[in-house]
């Protein structure tokens, strides 16, 4: 495995204990024992070498598809949500929609490996419309934008002309809306995060209503000052151990915290498109995807803690407290572990 991107995942794993032991205590001690668990799946995944993956990439879209559809029918949510988006599996929920982030960077690796210059393009549309679609009528809009953007960006690296991606990219929304929206007209709440966001850049917010979650962040960052009020202080920030973990870790650290935090993000995706450049074979685009994929959504999760984008839901990867999130991160990073000892092998310099 990769010293520096074991150090920075070990780094984001120590902030995000630090972050739920401040907004959500009684679970600190859960989200060290899970960080564990992602560091050792990163690793058995490392083993598995770039070519077995393409291989059954396949079969986890299938298996992951008809998950997705299972929730629409069996699907369950926390108390106090409409959105339906996890699937009961004994003592745990499982959620398909984090999970096919990573098998949609899987598949459309073995997809632009296998096929090179004779590309069907009518394959990865489907595969990106149907996904997005299904997440759509959970609903779960910001997920199924961001897988959307993720496949496009993967196609982008894979070398895929402008009119493909055009075509492509036109033919996955279009599906995705036939099989999403019938559902959107059932959950108002999504509107009013739009109409709340707009408020708020207007100076306008409802600070009671849909403009509370923003506003208490900003206030809670604005507090915390250069060095922080320490770690332990409760968050008075709704979700502050999920989606807004970004203000916990910033409540306690101050701007250092988020200056640290931030900064090992870009080493961590830096590193990984680093190791994808100089890789060879499939295991470069699974690396590249996987780079574009924590990138992607550190950076939406962060904008949305800095009251720059609407609330979306979107995990930080590594640090919010949540197993689905965890796995699937974990699973793209020893993507990226397997890919570095097989450019090592290839005498890569790296």
């Amino acid at each position: 495995m990769d010293p520096l991107l074991l150090t920075l995942q070990l780094l984001l794993s120590a902030l995000g204990v630090l972050g739920v032991a401040a907004a959500l205590p009684e679970a600190a001690s859960e989200q060290a024992l899970r960080a564990l668990a992602g560091l050792a799946l990163a690793a058995v995944v490392a083993r598995v070498p770039s070519r077995v993956v393409v291989r059954l990439a396949p079969l986890a879209y299938f298996v992951t598809l008809a998950m997705l559809g299972a929730v629409l029918v069996a699907g369950v949510a926390p108390e106090g949500l409409e959105a339906r988006r996890w699937l009961p599996l004994g003592p745990v929920t499982l959620q398909p929609s984090e999970l096919m982030k990573v098998v949609v960077i899987a598949y459309l690796a073995a997809f632009f490996h296998n096929h090179l210059g004779d590309w069907h393009i009518w394959r990865p549309m489907v595969v990106v419309g149907l996904a997005a679609g299904l997440i759509v009528a959970q609903p779960n809009v910001s997920t199924a934008l961001f897988l959307f953007v993720l496949a496009f960006a993967i196609m982008v690296a894979a070398g895929t002309s402008l009119q493909r991606l055009l075509a492509i990219g036109t033919a996955a929304a279009v599906l995705a809306v036939v099989v999403g929206a019938p559902y959107l007209a059932q959950f108002g709440y999504l509107g009013d995060r739009v109409v709340g966001f707009r408020d708020m850049l207007r100076g306008e917010a409802d600070v009671l209503g849909a403009g509370f979650q923003a506003d208490r962040a900003r206030a809670a960052l604005q507090g915390a000052g250069v060095f922080g009020i320490g770690p332990g202080r409760p968050v008075r920030v709704p979700e502050a151990d999920t989606d807004m973990i970004a203000v916990a870790v910033g409540q306690s650290l101050g701007l250092i915290g988020m200056v640290v935090l931030i900064a090992s993000f870009v080493l961590l995706v830096g590193r990984v498109f680093r190791i994808a450049a100089a890789a060879r074979g499939p295991g470069a685009l699974l690396a590249a995807g996987a780079g574009l994929y924590v990138g992607g959504q550190a950076s939406l999760n962060l904008l949305v803690a800095a009251g720059l984008l609407p609330v979306t839901g979107v995990p930080l990867p590594f640090v919010s407290f949540g197993l689905n999130s965890l796995i699937s991160v974990s699973i793209a990073l020893g993507f990226v572990h397997a890919t570095f000892r097989e450019a090592r092998a290839q005498g890569a310099p790296l």
